[in-house]
């Protein structure tokens, strides 16, 4: 079901988040929850849709636009925060290789994902 606002739309990314998120540091984990509720919020501000019924073209939209003053480094946050919503929303497969950009490096490097260390899904 669609969310009716913006704090609902946080609520359903945070819930994703929560349960699933990889990783033993409370500190990173509530960091990633901050930002998915806050790509979350954004997202439905702009096209009033909640995590469930994001297309290709909203995340790319926050990544291309929302991020674009944001330091490399922090567009790379951004981005690990984008990629573990769409392995908690099993979308990963059919959107593989629809995000490249230099939010994929902490440099801000383009380059092709795929590189370096196999990222952890969430259970």
């Amino acid at each position: 079901m669609r969310p009716s606002n913006s704090r609902q739309a946080a609520a359903k990314a945070r819930a994703l988040l929560t349960k699933r998120l990889p990783g033993p540091r409370r500190t990173t984990v509530r960091s990633h929850v901050r930002r998915a509720e806050r790509i979350a919020e954004v997202i439905y501000r702009r096209w009033q849709v909640g995590p469930h019924q994001w297309q290709v073209k909203h995340v790319r939209w926050y990544l291309e636009h929302r991020t674009a003053d944001l330091t490399p480094s922090t567009r790379y946050r951004h981005w690990l925060t984008v990629r573990l919503l769409v392995i908690a929303l099993e979308k990963e497969g059919r959107w593989a290789g629809r995000f490249t950009g230099p939010w994929i490096r902490p440099t801000g490097k383009s380059g092709s994902v795929g590189a370096g260390r196999p990222l952890k899904a969430p259970t």
